[in-house]
């Protein structure tokens, strides 16, 4: 009915009314009847019974203009009434949490492009697992998006310390549309949550002053206009002025800024970040290191992101990393966590891959047994030595390597594995990004022998 609704009507409208409607079953009762029930057009009723839930004030959300502004008349309202009574069949309500969820993969699978896409679930839960956040602690996602971050942070804390209660969360994002729906996700999820009082660049607005605990971030990729010419010499930049052509140091160093003096952080970024021969992004990487904020970097595999073939990774930030309760008991100053998960998707169907809960679970134990973190439980010491994908490299390797934090530089995976990765079908890569790989790549050697011939 998604799809009929599509052909009538602009694909990002018609899902934000998709997501009310799946709302509003969940919410049931005097709110969902009288729009099951109605007699006449559909939009006037969705817009009535919206209204009823009062989530634009809770939430500071601002009022939602009619549909019916954007088309939602005639054929398209004869196809929001098929699509109302086809969610009215979920049994029980409390399934339209699934539907939900499934409609935002959906939604992202099909017409997710730049920054307007919600991350993937796997990769979610492992953002959440490797920064362990705990009940009571703050959990801020400054482009929040979906809510999904925040979600899978509450969650995390729940399974790990049943009945200890969740974080607190908080989200920001710059789209009002992606305000209204994590919103609704929070809600669907029996959180509440501060998203601001309105849609923030939050870039340009600065740090919020939250001395966050953990910060979870999907910044956008190749994110170009993202301010540079008036935030100038901005004090978020203790590592270097980030480069006017990609925010990705932007957000590196704005996340940090967010963070309480023993905070820690996830965030995604493409592959380019940890390997850029950019003098700029080399040196804010080379003080970084130097400055011990850097935990962990997480080769992720290729294809989980539907709408880009640019490989990814997550970096893993902390202000702090001696044994206190929000880290664990091995202090690891001077060390960072390099994996190679490359290998470790499956295949969701035909043209999509996805990390499968038991690999996420995976890669967060070692995160934890590297750590020493209490939800590591019984996994033994030598955990790290039992496995090829991921080491521990102190920093003077990493300037040995000319501060590429690329993990495969670090981590010697078996032959058959990396060959099991989809990363090796090359055959997609455009001749141009392999050119530039090769360039890169040439420059990581240089830089090696440059090394080498230092030390003779």
């Amino acid at each position: 009915m998604i799809d009929r609704l599509c052909e009538v009507v602009a694909p990002e409208d018609v899902y934000q009314v998709a997501f009310q409607v799946i709302f509003l079953r969940f919410m049931g009762g005097a709110i969902w009847s009288p729009l099951i029930r109605r007699y006449g057009p559909a939009e006037p009723a969705l817009s009535m019974s919206w209204a009823n839930t009062r989530i634009d004030s809770l939430f500071r959300l601002g009022v939602r203009g009619s549909m019916g502004a954007v088309g939602l008349f005639g054929e398209a309202d004869r196809r929001l009434s098929a699509l109302i009574v086809e969610v009215d069949r979920v049994e029980p309500a409390e399934q339209a949490v699934n539907l939900f969820d499934a409609c935002l993969d959906r939604y992202s699978y099909r017409f997710g492009e730049g920054g307007n896409y919600y991350t993937p679930r796997g990769i979610a839960r492992l953002m959440a697992g490797l920064a362990g956040p705990r009940a009571g602690e703050r959990v801020l996602d400054p482009v929040c998006g979906s809510g999904r971050l925040l979600i899978e942070a509450a969650q995390w804390a729940r399974r790990q310390w049943p009945g200890c209660g969740a974080p607190l969360v908080y989200g920001r994002d710059f789209s009002a549309e992606a305000r209204r729906v994590a919103a609704m996700n929070l809600v669907l999820n029996s959180l509440t949550g501060d998203l601001g009082t309105g849609a923030v660049d939050s870039l340009r607005d600065g740090s919020t002053g939250l001395a966050a605990d953990v910060v979870l971030a999907n910044p956008p990729f190749k994110m170009s206009g993202w301010g540079h010419d008036e935030l100038v010499g901005d004090p978020r930049w203790s590592f270097g002025q980030p480069p006017k052509a990609s925010a990705n140091f932007a957000w590196v160093q704005h996340i940090l800024s967010e963070l309480s003096p023993r905070g820690r952080a996830v965030l995604l970024l493409a592959d380019g970040a940890a390997r850029s021969t950019r003098g700029d992004e080399k040196q804010i990487r080379q003080r970084m290191v130097e400055s011990d904020v850097l935990a962990g970097v997480v080769a992720l595999p290729a294809r989980l992101f539907p709408h880009t073939r640019i490989g990814a990774s997550l970096w893993f930030l902390n202000k702090d990393k001696t044994p206190h309760i929000g880290w664990g008991k091995n202090s690891r100053l001077g060390e960072v966590l390099f994996v190679d998960a490359r290998r470790f998707a499956k295949r969701a169907d035909r043209s999509r891959w996805h990390l499968a809960d038991d690999e996420v679970t995976r890669i967060c134990r070692v995160f934890e047994a590297w750590r020493g973190a209490d939800s590591a439980g019984a996994v033994a010491d030598d955990l790290m030595e039992k496995v090829n994908w991921c080491r521990s490299v102190r920093h003077e390797e990493i300037e040995a390597y000319g501060y590429d934090l690329t993990p495969g530089n670090y981590v010697r995976s078996s032959p058959a594995a990396t060959e099991s990765s989809p990363d090796h079908d090359v055959a997609e890569r455009s001749p141009k990004e392999d050119l530039y790989e090769r360039f890169e790549e040439t420059a990581r050697i240089n830089e090696r022998l440059r090394s080498v011939l230092r030390g003779m």
